[in-house]
């Protein structure tokens, strides 16, 4: 069960490189030194949960995003899902609208069973 740091460290990666801070830049923010960081982001150590909460505030994802594998299985959205809301959420919403229409127009094509 060890690979749950290495989970949780790449969707850290993931959502720092998304917000496009650096390790240093997230380091100074928490608090804590570089080295820290990269030893999340590889998974050789996991952080505090008053840390992810902290990471999860400072990246602008929710603790679930983080801990997606972790929490219940039946949370709202599934890891592509929540990767895709991520991703969305910083942009405009003339973009976002444009997403949904796109988005409404693949739903009519594959209708959810």
């Amino acid at each position: 069960m060890s690979d749950y740091k290495e989970l949780i460290g790449n969707r850290i990666k993931a959502a720092r490189t998304l917000k496009g801070l650096t390790q240093d830049n997230l380091a100074e923010r928490l608090d804590v030194s570089t080295s820290c960081i990269s030893r999340y982001e590889t998974g050789v150590s996991i952080a505090s949960v008053a840390t992810l909460i902290r990471i999860s505030q400072i990246l602008d994802v929710g603790i679930e995003y983080l801990l997606y594998d972790y929490t219940s299985k039946h949370s709202v959205f599934d890891p592509l899902t929540s990767e895709i809301c991520m991703r969305i959420q910083p942009m405009p919403d003339n973009y976002k609208k444009h997403i949904l229409s796109i988005a409404e127009s693949l739903a009519e094509n594959f209708p959810v069973s």
